[in-house]
Parts: structure tokens; sequence; C-alpha cells
């Protein structure tokens, strides 16, 4: 920066020339003989400080004719005087004599000014920068409403320089002002935010006003317009989608609450029909008990007697001994028949007092291996049957106590003792027990038999469905298809579970486990009724 120009004001040549010297600054003051040629001389030529030495201007009186014709005229002014010179301070700067410091301090001090120029006008700079490459429109009126700045986004809306121009023109082609314009609050202070729609294309704009203070000038407003139009179309089409799915998912909710109310119905149609069913099968399986007691008892008694007494005289002719050989096969199938249907009124009962609450359960703490033992007499007769089939018991030393019925676990695990007596044809049936890590009481029944497919191991547990072993033994009656699902009922209610392991061809092992009773064990089972441990009880 070259520093202030200085102007030297009167006095003869050596002050020049000394001011010059003392302040070497060289070519940089200039001088004028006659006060009365400064105004001229200060248009002429622009300074910065007016240096006037008051010694060669006549004294004191010289000051207001001195400051008449200096009015005006923007140039600082710094009287010199000699040292016995003193003077009312009018707002006037007086040095003592050529002090050339004291100058200096003046020149300092506009070296700052300078500088602190410079800095506003780089932040000038970098903020005109910023406002020049926003991309909305930036407008900056007076306070009449004239533009005095615009970017080059309202310079292409206003269609040539907007310097000038009213901003309504300018923004909105506008002769009179809008009716929403804010120039009063701002102008007064206040900062005004709102959403304008422009008359001139319709297009919708977020405006921003702001007052702005410039020095030694009346508060401007700066105005800052975003276009909204494209958010405010897509919040449009939100809007309106979210509508439509609100609409629609009214429409299905009332559709969804009338196909509940259907269900609903149904549903309660349906338990009631489960109930009349349940009340029917229990009506005509409770009558068909007594005449198939009476059938199956005549059909046992009229075979004996036939066996008895008629048979051995049928060895006269060989034609007697087959229709007698007949007759004792029927009387037999008919005896076999009344057992399967027998079993299968009693399923039929059981199942429906289950499932509509009204079978009754004793529940007690039970020992296990009482349970077991009581199960395997029961199915004895099946293993006598079969010389080639084996039953064993394994049941470990120390079982946890279980409350529950004994008797529907004995029926469990005669189910289970039955189907394996039935689809297996030679080898072993096991009924083990034994305590599992966890503290719950494991229950297997493992045969040697063919096996269940594994997509029928997923539906065996299900009413009347009955897995197709292809090594059934054929003499041996068929099930009603309920056992397993008793059992399943039977378990699930006391918190166990049961489940069916293996495959083709090795066997089958139906698993049941049962949580132990909540307090201490029951008592051991005396060795005299305990079976003893992987030692066929019956074969």
């Amino acid at each position: 920066m070259s520093g202030p120009r200085l102007l030297v004001a009167g006095g003869p040549d050596r002050d020049a020339v000394a001011l010059a010297a003392a302040l070497d600054r060289p070519g940089r003051i200039c001088r004028a003989a006659l006060p009365a040629s400064l105004p001229d001389l200060l248009s002429a030529i622009p300074a910065d400080v007016l240096i006037i030495p008051l010694f060669d201007l006549g004294g004191p009186g010289a000051l207001p004719e001195l400051l008449t014709r200096l009015d005006g005229v923007a140039a600082a002014a710094v009287f010199v005087a000699d040292a016995g010179f003193t003077a009312a301070s009018d707002g006037l700067r007086l040095l003592p004599g050529l002090a050339a410091a004291g100058i200096d301090t003046v020149l300092s001090l506009l070296d700052e000014r300078d500088e602190a120029a410079l800095h506003a006008q780089g932040n000038l700079a970098w903020k005109r920068t910023f406002l020049s490459g926003f991309s909305g429109l930036v407008v900056v009126c007076d306070n009449r409403r004239r533009v005095v700045w615009g970017n080059a986004p309202l310079v292409h809306r206003a269609g040539a320089e907007p310097a000038g121009m009213f901003c309504h023109a300018a923004l909105h082609d506008r002769g009179e002002p809008c009716p929403w314009c804010p120039a009063a609050k701002v102008l007064a202070g206040d900062v005004v935010a709102m959403e304008i729609q422009s008359p001139l294309d319709g297009r919708y704009f977020s405006m921003t006003c702001t007052p702005l203070a410039l020095p030694g000038q009346e508060t401007h407003m700066l105005t800052l317009l975003i276009d909204v139009t494209e958010r405010n179309m897509a919040l449009a089409r939100l809007h309106s989608l979210n509508r439509d799915l609100e609409r629609r998912v009214a429409e299905r909710t009332d559709v969804l609450a009338h196909q509940t109310e259907e269900l609903a119905e149904a549903n309660n149609r349906l338990v009631e029909l489960d109930a009349l069913k349940s009340g029917f099968l229990a009506t005509v399986t409770h009558d068909l008990r007594t005449p198939l007691t009476s059938v199956l008892g005549f059909a046992k008694l009229v075979r004996r007697e036939f066996l008895k007494e008629f048979m051995p005289f049928s060895d006269v002719s060989d034609k007697l001994r087959r229709k007698g050989t007949r007759i004792a096969d029927n009387l037999r199938i008919i005896e076999n028949e009344g057992e399967r249907l027998t079993r299968l009124v009693n399923d039929f009962l059981d199942l429906s007092r289950i499932e509509s609450g009204r079978l009754p359960w004793n529940d007690r703490r039970v020992d296990p291996a009482e349970v077991l033992r009581l199960a395997a007499e029961a199915v004895g007769g099946e293993f006598e049957q079969n010389e080639r089939l084996a039953l064993v018991v394994d049941v470990a030393d120390s079982l946890p106590a279980v409350r529950l019925d004994p008797d529907r676990l004995v029926q469990v695990l005669v189910n289970l003792l039955t189907n394996a007596a039935r689809h297996t044809r030679e080898g072993v049936v096991t009924l083990g027990a034994r305590q599992l890590p966890s503290g719950r009481l494991e229950l297997r029944v493992d045969d040697t038999g063919p096996g269940i497919d594994e997509k029928d191991r997923e539906h065996i547990f299900d009413k009347f469905y009955q897995a197709r072993r292809d090594d059934t033994r054929p003499e041996k009656v068929r099930g009603s298809g309920l056992g397993l699902a008793i059992c399943k009922h039977i378990v699930e209610r006391y918190d166990g579970s049961i489940r069916a392991e293996g495959r083709k061809p090795h066997g089958t092992s139906f698993v049941v486990e049962l949580p132990p009773a909540a307090s201490s064990p029951a008592a051991p089972t005396s060795p005299s009724t305990r079976p003893s441990s992987t030692e066929p009880l019956l074969s």
C-alpha cells in the first residue's frame, strides 16, 4: 500500500521542503500558496490529509474564514502552529511546530483505516461472490423499494440490469408494491420469512427478508428467494398419495372388519357344531358300549362252547370238520372285530372327553417305575402271541417323581407298546426310562420294526392318521388312528412332549418327556415290584 496522500497548504517553500524532509515522504507532498485556492486545489488533487501551517496564514483570526472555505472538502485537516500559538479546540487538531512525530501518528491512523477499508472490501467481495453464486434470487433494496443490487438469476428473471428498478417490477413485473410486501417490518428491524406465489409465472418461492445496515446510509432490505415449486408439487403428490393410501386402508379395514365378523360367526358356528359333534359322539359311543359288550361276550362264549362241545364230533367226516373249522374262524373274526370296535369306541369317548374338558384327572405324585411295570403287564398278552418278539424293560436306578394321573400315563405307554407290537414281526421292543441332565423324565419305546417314513412322522399324531408300514403283521388287527392323538393330548396336558424318531428300515422310537414333580422325589419302588434293568419281561 502506498500510504495516504498529503497536501500542504500555505507557507513558504522552505516549509514544504522541511515537511518533506521531516516526514521522509518525498514526492507525496503538494503545496498551495493561497488558502483561497484550497477547494479548487483539493478537487484537482485528491488528498487524504490537508496540513495547514497556521503561523503562515495570519494566526487565529484566519480560522473562521479558513473553516468556511474548507466546508464540504473530503480531507482530514491537521493545523500546525508554532510554539507560542494557542487556539480553542473547535474540533481542530493542533500540532506544535513542525512536529513530524504528531503528523506520523495521524498518518499511521490513516494507514490503519486504509487496511480496514481493504479488509472490508475483501469481505464485501466474497460476500458478493457468495450471493452471486447463490442459485436463488438475491435482491438488495433501499428504503424506497428500489433495487440497489441483484445477482445473476435476478438479472435473468428481470430481463435487464435490475439496479434502479422497483423490486416488485424486477421480481414479479408488477406496477405497484406486492400486497404481501414486508418492507415496513424489515426496515423497522424485523426478519420476515414467508412463502409466496409470484403472479409473473405462478411459481412458489420461499422468501426471507432481512434488514441490512450500511455505513452512513439508511437501512436497506436484503431478500433471498428460493424456488420451491417442485418441492410443493412433490409434497402435493405425496399428500395425494397419503390420502389415497388412507382411503384404501380405510376400505381394506372395513373389508377386514366385515370378514372378521363373518369369521367370528363361522367360528361360533363351528364351536357349536363341534360341541354337537362331541356330544353326539359321546352319546353314540356310550350307547354302543353296552351292545358291543354283549356281542363280544356272546361271541367269546359261543366260540368257546363250540370248540368244546361240537368240534370233537367233527372228525366223523372231512366235510363236517371243514365246516366246523370255518365256523370257529368266523367266531374268532367276530371276537377280534368286536374288540377292535370296542377300542375304537373307547378311544372316541376318551378323545371327546379330553377335548371337551370333561375327562376326570386324578393327579398325584407317582413313581415312574411303578407305572412302567403296570404298562408292561397290561400288554403282556400282545407279546405272548408272538414267540419271536420280546419285551425288555430298561429302567434307571433313580428316577424323578412326576405329578400326574397314573392311569393316563399307563394309557400312553400301553398305546405306544401296542403300536410297537403290532408293527414288529420279530425282534425286541424296549421300554426305557431315565432322568435327563435337565431334570426331566424321559420315557422311550424302541422297536426293531420297519420304521416310519419321515413324511409320516409329521402327521402320526393327527386324529385318524395311520402311517403305512410295509412290514405290518397282516394277522394283527388294525388300530383306530386315535391312539397317538390321545397320547399327545395327555402328555401335553402335563407340559410334556412326545415325538417319533428313527427312519426306515431301522425301527422306530417314541420319546416322551415330562417335567419332574415340584417337591421331593417319591419313595423308590421295592425291589420285588421294580422291573430289573435290561431283563426281558415277556418273550
